[in-house]
């Protein structure tokens, strides 16, 4: 019986301890330790997500002035010319008006920022003064696009 009690207070004595030492938890190191670690991750992550958003930003941004240079040939084989304007393609400007009038685009793309940020002014710009050529200027924030360059020295022409 002696025998039985010394188990059933070795077993009480283990249950005690377990409880004792749960009460610690971690300690002050290993809990920023881990925070580090987490800290470090989230970092990452979203620097990769940043970059991804400049890419997907980018490759918009040359299929919008590939689709602009598109409309403005189909309008210069309806009326023989290019709209003239020198300025920013804003969606209300001379250029965007004269391809909605004409059923060519129901809206003209604008940049996916179409703000300065920075001192770069993300938006599409439009040049032609004389309505046998046009230049369009837009700028890009990573070079991952092959024949474009990171900044605002992309042109597209006819």
């Amino acid at each position: 019986m002696n025998y039985i009690v010394k188990i059933i207070n070795n077993i009480v004595e283990l249950k005690n301890n377990r409880r004792n030492f749960g009460v610690f938890g971690f300690t002050m190191v290993e809990l920023l330790v881990v925070v580090a670690i987490i800290g470090l991750v989230v970092s990452l992550v979203l620097a990769s997500f940043s970059i991804v958003q400049q890419k997907s930003r980018d490759a918009r941004r040359v299929v919008d002035v590939d689709t602009l240079v598109k409309a403005l040939h189909l309008y210069n084989n309806s009326f023989s010319v290019y709209p003239i304007y020198d300025g920013y393609i804003t969606g209300i400007d001379t250029v965007s008006a004269d391809l909605k009038n004409s059923n060519i685009l129901k809206s003209v793309p604008l940049d996916p920022i179409n703000q300065q940020v920075g001192g770069i002014i993300y938006k599409y710009n439009y040049f032609s003064s004389n309505g046998v050529s046009f230049q369009i200027q837009y700028c890009l924030e990573t070079d991952s696009i092959i024949n474009t360059k990171q900044g605002c020295e992309n042109y597209a022409r006819p």
